[in-house]
């Protein structure tokens, strides 16, 4: 499996995959039958198939029934066809979807609760991960085609949503219990802080001079998790990350109030899309930063199309990215905010770091 993913990487790194076709010949079916799909018997592995009057791209069947289906799209056109997959899914029970454009891997529970994002079990990334052994072994345990046929994919993806769900409602809860704490004025809690104090100065604090702090403190960590165009004036302002963004992922982001996706790139995107719809022009674009523009659609040598604008850019790794991502905020004087962290790559600089980005005009 590692052998495919970096072979497939290279592909993508040379830019091999221009549309939807090449995307399934050339990532999905070496995935396939990497992971023991019979990739050449259409009863098992069906393209094009039919549900309703629509057709999904591709279904894997076992007994005639299908288990899973996978919805494939061009490189960086993933965004926003979760609802398309969910529709084939209601004509035909199917309980496992997969929204992929190559690099991107994103696996559903259909019977999930919520919104198609929260009913989203993991993405996993082809170019962006932390251990190239667990990214292997996620694919086996979702796909490897006797997991499937066995319910056993079935049973793992429902384990892990349980888990998101689990920890979605902790982070959820984690203020309120915090705050309570502070409000009820916690004796254990006094005691910690207390001692500690007087063990660094020989001086132990008054109870309430602990809780006037505490209670201070409580205000300034407001969580930002789920609603970043209003919580965000509680998180430290600031436009420079504490060290280079090599080896990081975006926890959650907002341009001009909404969410492009938890993508460095996707800010540059919607940076653009925002700068066009203004009125800018591709020189004014090209005055302001030092993005790599381009007039058209093009999808080789790291090239993206932004719809709708007309233009495509060349990617850049992150430090850029956020630096022009910023001048984008700027020149069209939207919000930008993004979460992110520094993954547990040893490379970067601050393994699993947390840090907030945010400007505003």
């Amino acid at each position: 499996m590692k052998q495919v993913i970096q072979s497939i990487q290279s592909q993508i790194k040379d830019g091999l995959f221009t549309n939807e076709a090449s995307v399934i010949r050339g990532i999905i079916n070496p995935i396939l039958q990497k992971l023991n799909w019979p990739a050449n018997d259409v009863r098992i592995v069906r393209p094009e198939y039919t549900v309703g009057n629509q057709r999904v791209d591709i279904a894997l069947f076992h007994n005639n029934q299908p288990f899973i289906f996978i919805e494939a799209k061009k490189i960086g056109a993933a965004d926003g066809a979760e609802r398309q997959l969910f529709e084939y899914a209601f004509h035909s029970g199917v309980p496992i979807l997969i929204l992929t454009d190559g690099p991107t891997w994103h696996f559903f529970l259909t019977a999930g609760l919520g919104t198609y994002e929260q009913r989203k079990v993991n993405k996993l990334d082809l170019i962006e991960y932390d251990d190239l052994e667990q990214l292997c072994s996620k694919f086996n345990e979702y796909l490897d085609y006797s997991n499937v046929i066995t319910g056993k994919a079935q049973k793992i993806l429902q384990k892990d949503y349980e888990d998101i769900n689990r920890e979605r409602e902790i982070i959820r809860t984690l203020p309120n219990a915090w705050r309570k704490i502070i409000d009820e004025n916690d004796e254990l809690l006094f005691e910690i802080v207390a001692n500690k104090v007087e063990e660094l100065c020989n001086y132990k604090p008054l109870k309430g001079l602990v809780f006037k702090y505490l209670s201070k403190l409580n205000v300034e960590t407001e969580p930002v998790e789920h609603k970043v165009t209003t919580d965000v004036h509680t998180a430290k302002l600031r436009i420079k990350p504490s060290g280079g963004l090599g080896f990081t992922r975006i926890i959650n982001c907002s341009f001009g109030g909404n969410n492009p996706g938890n993508r460095w790139a996707n800010l540059i995107t919607a940076g653009i899309s925002m700068a066009v719809k203004l009125g800018y022009s591709i020189n004014d674009l090209q005055k302001h930063t030092s993005i790599n523009l381009i007039k058209g659609e093009e999808h080789e040598r790291g090239f993206k199309f932004v719809p709708k604008t007309g233009l495509s850019y060349q990617g850049m790794d992150a430090n850029k990215t956020w630096e022009n991502a910023l001048k984008l905020a700027q020149l069209t004087k939207q919000k930008i905010y993004v979460e992110f962290e520094w993954t547990s790559n040893p490379n970067a600089v601050y393994p699993g770091k947390k840090e907030i980005l945010f400007w505003e005009p």
